[in-house]
């Protein structure tokens, strides 16, 4: 045993994954105490136009650098990095400010696409949202330049803390859509503000090298996980657009504590199986390409075993349960965890080995299977907007396809390896 411990703390690999675990860890026990207290302060309907607000925020949020902040951590060259570093910067600048002014000409048109007019009076603080989110993503990619992996991860955990928190105290004293949002966008100033100078890369050199050079040299940034991000993020996100805009925000708000309560058992136990199983994917393919299915397939069978129960146990009482924690008045939840289990228990089997893509130099397809789930939820979803029920059940459906097709793309792929292997 005690050879174990030093063994996981002396790995350098291991020890990083820990640290990275960890702070998800925490940050999900987080919500999952705070959120009993957030919905006795804010309504179904605030919370739900803020979900829609935080949306609209994270989709463009996820690739306002352009993906470009993925490209700190590449090059050998610290001047490189530098560069890379401030071009983030400046391309983040620049697509809020166009972001700034498309709302400031089109808002209405723009928000009445998803019946969002219920965040109209706050839509011309969503560039704002979607700078400090960039920001925030800048910083947390310096750090992992920097191999700072324990101010990586406190960072995140500092965000959420804060977040959770200000929102009870913004609440307490004034419960609006407003006192939220200022509580997000607080927690990320913070958490940035905290790393921000650790983060920034700083090198005093008389070369000099052009934005633009740097700009072109890492296109393949914008020009393909920008659009591959986007999408995924946008197919994550469709059921809030759909039901903002064929149900009220107080359904929102219903939809939103069941979402977060489905995932945290993602967060709890899919991060560190995700960390674990990359690593363990990576060596093996390294090493034996013929063992990567087998080690697929006993990951897969320990999700689907470590899901099983609690999953079952959501959809047999999670209404009784929600009316406990949360009161009569948020019961729908309930209902709606009920629904959206089953395609969540897929999506919990899933994600943590979604790397396996990765990890065989397949990026591709998982790209074309990101826009097959995009054009299925849409569709589905259109199809069966017409009732709240059969709304839910098109996006369990659809999740559910989705995740049962990317698990037999990646069999066939890691079978086909082993058998040119053989």
């Amino acid at each position: 045993m005690k050879n174990t411990y030093k063994y996981i703390f002396q790995n350098e690999f291991i020890s990083n994954v820990l640290k990275l675990s960890t702070s998800t860890i925490f940050s999900g026990i987080t919500v999952a105490i705070t959120l009993p207290i957030i919905t006795t302060i804010f309504s179904a309907s605030d919370l739900g136009k803020y979900q829609l607000l935080i949306s609209i925020i994270t989709l463009f949020g996820v690739v306002a650098s352009l993906k470009y902040e993925m490209a700190i951590v590449l090059p050998k060259d610290e001047i490189v990095a530098e560069k890379v570093f401030k071009l983030c910067f400046l391309v983040l600048l620049i697509f809020c400010l166009f972001l700034g002014i498309i709302l400031f000409f089109a808002e209405n048109s723009l928000l009445k696409i998803i019946n969002a007019e219920s965040i109209a009076e706050i839509s011309w603080l969503i560039p704002f949202g979607v700078f400090f989110f960039g920001l925030f993503e800048i910083i947390k990619y310096g750090l992992l330049r920097k191999k700072m992996f324990s101010e990586f991860s406190l960072a995140r955990l500092y965000q959420v803390l804060s977040s959770q928190s200000l929102m009870i105290i913004f609440g307490w004293i004034k419960p609006t859509i407003l006192s939220l949002f200022s509580a997000f966008v607080t927690g990320l100033v913070f958490a940035s503000a905290l790393y921000i100078k650790k983060s920034i890369i700083i090198i005093k050199t008389k070369l000099t090298i052009s934005i633009i050079k740097i700009a072109v040299r890492f296109k393949k940034f914008p020009l393909f996980n920008s659009p591959m991000v986007f999408a995924n993020t946008l197919s994550n996100e469709l059921p809030v657009f759909f039901l903002a805009k064929y149900y009220s925000t107080e359904i929102l708000g219903y939809y939103m504590l069941a979402n977060r309560l489905l995932i945290i058992p993602m967060t709890l136990i899919g991060t560190a199986i995700n960390k674990v199983y990359f690593q363990k994917a990576s060596e093996t393919f390294n090493e034996n390409k013929i063992k990567v299915l087998p080690l697929y397939i006993k990951t897969t069978e320990r999700l689907i075993v470590l899901g099983l129960l609690p999953f079952i146990g959501i959809i047999v009482l999670s209404p009784s349960i929600i009316e406990i924690i949360f009161g009569k008045e948020w019961t729908d939840s309930g209902l709606i965890m009920q629904i959206m289990a089953i395609g969540i228990f897929f999506k919990f089997t899933t994600s943590p080995v979604g790397t396996t893509f990765t990890v065989i130099n397949k990026q591709e397809i998982a790209f074309y299977l990101t826009l097959f789930s995009l054009f299925l939820r849409f569709g589905v979803m259109f199809y069966f907007h017409e009732s709240l029920t059969s709304l839910l059940w098109a996006i369990t459906l659809s999740t559910t396809i989705y995740y049962v097709i990317y698990h037999f793309f990646i069999y066939r792929l890691l079978s086909k390896i082993s058998k040119d292997n053989t």
